[in-house]
C-alpha cells in the first residue's frame, strides 16, 4: 500500500503542474465549455485509468527506461523518430518555462532578482534531479499532499460560501462565449498529461519488480486528480465572469477568503511549478542518458546548460501554441499502445 501511495503521488505530481494548480487548465479545457466541462472532466478519468493501465503493462512487460525506448516500440523507429523529437523539444520547453516562471515567481512575491530566481529554481531541480527516481518520489510525497490539502480547503470554502443560489446561472450567463468541442478539448487534455507521465513513469518502472502497485497507484492518482479538478471547475464557474479573466483563477477565487490561503496558493503553485521542472528534467535525463550511453549527471548538466540561458528569453507563448499539437501527437501515442497492446496479448495466447 506504501508504495502505491508513491506512485499515486508522482503521477499526480507530473499531471497536477502550476497550470492545474493555478486553475488556468481547468478553465482553458473544460471551464470554458460551461456544465459540459463536468462530462469532460469524467471522461478524463476514465482515459487516465483506462490507458495508464496499459501503458504500466507494456513499460513492465518491456522495461522501457525512457518514453523514447517506449514510442519506437509502440510506433516503430521511423514514426517513433519524428514523435521522439517533438516530445523532446515540448518537454524541454516545458522545463524551460518552468525555470523561468519560478524565477519570475520569487522576483514577485519574494522580491528575489529576477536572474537569481532562475539560478535557484534550475539549482534545487538540478539536485533533486541527481537522485534520479528518489528525488522525483520524495518531491511529489512532500508537495502532493499539501497541494491537494489546499485545494480542498479551497474548495470547502467556496462551497460554503456560495454568493446565493442562483449564482451559478448568473456567472453563466455573465461569462464569456461558451466553446462548443469539449470532448476533443478533454481528450486532448488527457492524451498530452498521459504522454507527459509516461515519461516519468517508464524508467521508475523499469526499476520496479511488480507492476501491480503502478496500476493501483495510478488508477489511485487518477481518482484523486479528478476530485481536484471538479473542485476546481465548480469554483471558476461560481466566481465567473471574473474567474474566468482571471490569469490564475484559483487566486482569484482564493483572495475571496482572506489573505493566509492566497499566500499558501501562491507557494503552492511555485512548487508544482519545481515538481513539474523535477519531473520533465528526470525524464529527458533518462532519454539522453539511455540513448546516448552519457551518465545520469552529465546529462543533467547539458539540459541545465542549455535551459537556463533559454529560461531569460522566455517560451510562454510557444509552449501555448504546442499544447493542442502536443495533445495530438500523444494520441497518436495511445493510440499506438492498444494496437500494440492487442498485438502482443494475441501472440502469446
Amino acid at each position: 500500500m506504501k508504495e502505491d501511495f508513491k506512485v499515486a503521488s508522482v503521477f499526480i505530481g507530473t499531471i497536477i503542474g502550476a497550470g492545474l494548480a493555478s486553475g488556468q487548465e481547468i478553465l482553458q479545457f473544460f471551464s470554458l465549455y460551461g456544465t459540459k466541462g463536468f462530462y469532460g472532466i469524467l471522461i478524463c478519468c476514465f482515459l487516465y485509468i483506462f490507458f495508464t493501465s496499459i501503458i504500466v503493462r507494456l513499460c513492465f512487460r518491456y522495461k522501457f527506461h525512457s518514453y523514447k525506448e517506449a514510442v519506437d516500440f509502440v510506433l516503430g523507429k521511423r514514426t517513433g523518430f519524428f514523435i521522439d523529437l517533438f516530445l523532446t523539444f515540448f518537454i524541454f520547453g516545458s522545463n524551460t518555462i518552468m525555470i523561468s516562471g519560478g524565477g519570475a515567481m520569487l522576483h514577485e512575491y519574494a522580491n528575489v532578482d529576477k536572474a537569481w530566481g532562475i539560478f535557484i529554481m534550475a539549482g534545487l531541480t538540478f539536485l533533486a534531479a541527481v537522485f534520479s527516481t528518489k528525488g522525483v518520489v520524495a518531491v511529489n510525497s512532500i508537495i502532493v499532499p499539501l497541494s491537494t490539502i489546499t485545494i480542498l480547503i479551497m474548495g470547502i470554502l467556496v462551497f460554503i460560501n456560495i454568493p446565493s443560489p442562483y449564482n451559478f446561472q448568473i456567472s453563466m450567463a455573465a461569462a464569456p462565449s461558451v466553446k462548443k468541442n469539449w470532448i476533443l478539448s478533454a481528450v486532448l487534455y488527457s492524451s498530452f498529461n498521459l504522454m507527459s507521465a509516461t515519461g516519468v513513469l517508464s524508467p521508475m518502472i523499469s526499476e520496479s519488480r511488480s507492476g501491480k502497485h503502478f496500476i493501483r497507484g495510478t488508477i489511485l492518482g487518477s481518482l484523486v486528480l479528478i476530485g481536484l479538478m471538479l473542485i476546481i471547475n465548480s469554483s471558476i464557474l461560481i466566481y465567473a465572469p471574473g474567474s474566468f479573466k482571471s490569469e490564475i483563477p484559483n487566486l482569484y477565487i482564493s483572495k475571496k477568503f482572506g489573505n493566509l490561503i492566497p499566500f499558501i496558493l501562491t507557494a503552492v503553485i511555485w512548487l508544482e511549478m519545481f515538481s513539474t521542472d523535477v519531473g520533465d528534467l528526470y525524464s529527458l535525463s533518462n532519454r539522453i542518458h539511455h540513448s546516448f550511453k552519457i551518465p545520469y549527471i552529465t546529462s543533467l548538466l547539458i539540459i541545465m546548460l542549455f535551459s537556463i540561458p533559454a529560461a531569460f528569453i522566455g517560451f510562454s507563448n510557444l509552449i501555448k501554441l504546442l499544447y493542442p499539437p502536443y495533445g495530438a501527437v500523444s494520441l497518436i501515442f495511445l493510440a499506438g499502445s492498444i494496437i500494440k497492446f492487442l498485438g502482443t496479448n494475441r501472440n502469446k495466447a
